[in-house]
């Protein structure tokens, strides 16, 4: 419990700096953008240790991380101060003298004209749902807290790694002696609390999985409710977050309720992770999946800080960006920058499609009447905004080598009945509320039945050139967007309307370009190519059509003037829902096996259990370990109980080789690793082994109950030659060996 209070205690204390900061830069949407404080705050705050750590100039570690909060929560301090001043001076009457009416004017002019409601709601309501979100996720993370199987291993390692490491790139937990080349930087967002709170990290990992969902929930409740007071006002604009919230991420795709329908039985037998595996040869992950696994990946870290590139995105389709060259208008440009270039280092994939979000943003504000005097310096701003937000990163383009090989094309469809199926179980609950935006849109228009002809003709005649060999979807998933894009542009769309279809357009963008290019991969060539491209680009699709639908419910009665039309859809729209709602039952009480065992945070419980002086070991390693000191242990395939390195996971010391299969998805060639580490184990004389060690540089050797099934016990003689024991506890032996390395 101390433990969560003081990572929530973090995580506040950077919210209340960047809230602030988020009122200045977001300023011109509806509550400006407050409820982002936390997902802002910890950007600022993640990006401000990496370049520091980066350029070598100011070393990562607890003093340094506490001081650059301490000047975020500065700059937040000095915002809120300028906006209290103003605010008092907009209030004071018109004074006497030059002098003083010009002082007033500035000071003024800091904050908006007209007072905005939703500045108070949306931000303690973001607060509220922080503080129940992380809450809430930090009790059922505790019913399966295992830092084990799946990637969770990866992430675990990550997080050990940055939080070891004083300058960046850190080291390839997982090869020695190689800078670890990933995108990493969401990882070191969720360290920096579990560094500075001085986390066991195994319990610190399970903290940073519940503070990920706390921060997501308030983002996504601020972005929800802004897009919502954009559309309708003020007026439900909290329930409008909570919706989103409840549907971005907590709901189930329809495939939960399916299979719960074909299968029966009772729930604690639920095959809580099939849902995820709808299309052959994918990945189909969305959120409340995701954060009942428990991965911290960096798809789901990203989640928050995608929110945020949103939530510029929409201040630029709603009030257009803010040109000149003064404090506010270069704020601005450089924050929209920084928030899509992070992302790049967060999740590779994230940033393209948060670019093209803002490219399409700056797009529809031209073609507002409102931007005619700015046209071409709006245009400028995009190219300035996100050149800037790459300079503001450039140190992590320079290190960093993509593993991706360029772009192909999907020569196999799989057919418009199997696309339609999977599409519909997959994105149902977030498409019924799509479907309405272009219902209310046709319904709405001058010439209702001749538009829907001409719609239709369009989609036949495409859909039959395609149909014969397959692509029908494609023609259909292309006219959708076509209409989206025409409505984004059009002049006669209202900029809360036009916020709307911004999503729309961007979602179904997402849902086409995986069914024609793929990224090509370490998978590519196989019957996996399109894994990775269906699975991360479709998550965006998820979270960017969610939003979208509760901008299409704000708009609901201007769409839908009819009673019948609103009971109508009200019923469909219910259906669905409830169905959505599936998932999320019966997933998270099988996944937690029923809430049957007692909670904790332990994360090495299942260690502890089998080999518990490898706990101890570990321990002692992250007390006593310099950074940077390789660790030789049992090397296990790829995926088995044991085939992550455990000692090397758990303390971000390098091991002489990890998980192999991910080293080779980063662009390392592992080379003869494996057989190093069977060699050195199977050695039976200290000249056999010693020059392997120098040119390895190994500094502690692990013998655990691992290494005896794996290799015997042949090689402890030989350890006891060439260093000293520095840890032998219940059947775990950590041999030094500096004088060997030396």
């Amino acid at each position: 419990m101390i433990d969560a209070l003081r990572f929530w205690a973090l995580i506040e204390v950077i919210g209340l700096g960047g809230a602030p900061l988020a009122g200045v830069l977001l300023a011109r949407v509806p509550g400006a953008g407050l409820g982002l404080g936390k997902a802002l705050g910890l950007l600022l705050v993640t990006w401000l240790v990496w370049l520091g750590a980066s350029l070598v100039v100011i070393p990562y570690g607890v003093l340094s991380a506490a001081l650059w909060i301490a000047l975020v929560c500065a700059l937040g301090l000095l915002a809120f101060v300028r906006g209290w001043e103003g605010r008092r001076a907009a209030a004071r009457p018109e004074p006497r003298g030059w002098l003083a009416r010009r002082r007033r004017a500035r000071l003024a002019a800091r904050v908006p004209g007209e007072p905005d409601p939703l500045r108070r709601r949306l931000f303690w309501g973001a607060e509220i749902v922080f503080a129940l979100a992380f809450l809430g996720m930090a009790l059922l993370v505790a019913y399966s807290p295992d830092v084990w199987n799946t990637e969770k291993p990866m992430d675990m390692a990550l997080l050990n790694a940055a939080n070891r490491a004083s300058t960046f790139p850190p080291d390839d937990p997982w090869l020695a002696g190689a800078e670890l080349n990933y995108y990493w930087l969401g990882h070191l967002a969720m360290a920096i609390p579990v560094k500075l709170a001085a986390l066991e990290p195994a319990r610190g990992y399970n903290l940073a999985v519940a503070g990920l969902f706390g921060l997501s929930a308030a983002a996504v409740f601020t972005v929800s409710g802004t897009l919502w007071g954009a559309v309708r006002g003020p007026r439900g604009a909290v329930r409008a977050g909570l919706g989103g919230l409840a549907l971005v991420l907590v709901a189930g795709n329809l495939e939960g309720a399916r299979q719960l329908l074909a299968d029966g039985g009772p729930l604690r037998a639920y095959d809580w992770f099939a849902p995820s595996r709808l299309v052959p040869g994918t990945i189909d992950e969305f959120p409340w999946f995701s954060f009942l696994l428990g991965d911290l990946h960096a798809h789901v870290l990203a989640v928050p800080f995608f929110a945020v590139a949103v939530a510029f995105a929409l201040q630029v389709v709603l009030a257009g960006p803010r040109l000149g060259l003064g404090v506010r208008p270069v704020l601005e440009a450089g924050a929209a920058g920084l928030s899509v270039a992070m992302l790049y280092a967060i999740n590779a994939w994230s940033a393209p499609v948060a670019a093209g979000v803002l490219g399409l943003a700056v797009v529809g504000w031209l073609c507002d009447p409102r931007s005619a005097p700015d046209r071409p310096a709006a245009a400028r701003w995009l190219i300035l905004a996100l050149g800037g937000g790459v300079l503001l990163t450039v140190p992590f383009f320079l290190v960093y080598e993509p593993a991706a090989g360029g772009i192909g094309a999907v020569d196999v469809s799989r057919g418009f009945a199997s696309w339609a199926r999977d599409t519909l179980l997959w994105f149902g609950a977030p498409l019924a509320c799509v479907a309405l935006a272009f219902v209310g849109r046709l319904l709405a228009s001058r010439r209702p039945g001749r538009n829907a002809a001409w719609l239709l003709a369009a989609a036949l005649f495409a859909g039959s050139l395609l149909a014969a060999v397959g692509w029908a979807h494609v023609a259909l998933l292309a006219c959708l967007l076509v209409v989206a894009l025409a409505v984004l542009f059009s002049e006669r769309t209202t900029p809360g309307e036009r916020a709307v279809w911004l999503l729309v357009a961007a979602g179904l963008a997402c849902l086409l370009g995986p069914e024609l290019l793929y990224v090509r991969d370490e998978f590519d060539g196989g019957s996996l190519y399109q894994m990775n491209t269906v699975f991360k680009v479709g998550y965006h699709a998820w979270l960017l059509l969610g939003l979208a639908a509760i901008g299409a419910l704000a708009a609901r009665p201007a769409w839908l003037p009819r009673r019948a039309a609103r009971g109508a859809f009200a019923v469909l729209l219910a259906v669905v829902l409830a169905a959505a709602a599936v998932y999320p039952v019966a997933g998270t009480y099988a996944r937690k096996s029923a809430f049957s065992s007692a909670p904790t945070l332990d994360g090495l419980g299942w260690l502890r259990a089998t080999a518990p002086g490898d706990v101890a070991a570990i321990a002692w390693l992250n007390a006593n370990a310099p950074a940077g000191s390789v660790v030789l242990e049992s090397v296990g395939e790829d995926y088995s109980p044991f085939g992550h390195a455990r000692i090397s996971t758990f303390t971000g010391l390098p091991a002489v080789l990890g998980w192999a299969g991910h080293e080779l998805q980063w662009g390392h060639d592992v080379g003869t690793r494996a057989d190093d580490v069977t060699t050195l184990y199977a050695a039976t004389s200290p000249q056999a082994a010693r020059p392997l060690l120098r040119r390895l540089e190994v500094r502690y050797v692990v013998v655990g109950p691992l290494e005896r099934t794996d290799h015997g016990a042949a090689a402890v003689p030989v350890w006891d030659v060439l260093g000293r024991r520095v840890f032998d506890q219940q059947g775990t032996t950590v041999w030094d060996l500096a004088a060997v390395t030396r």
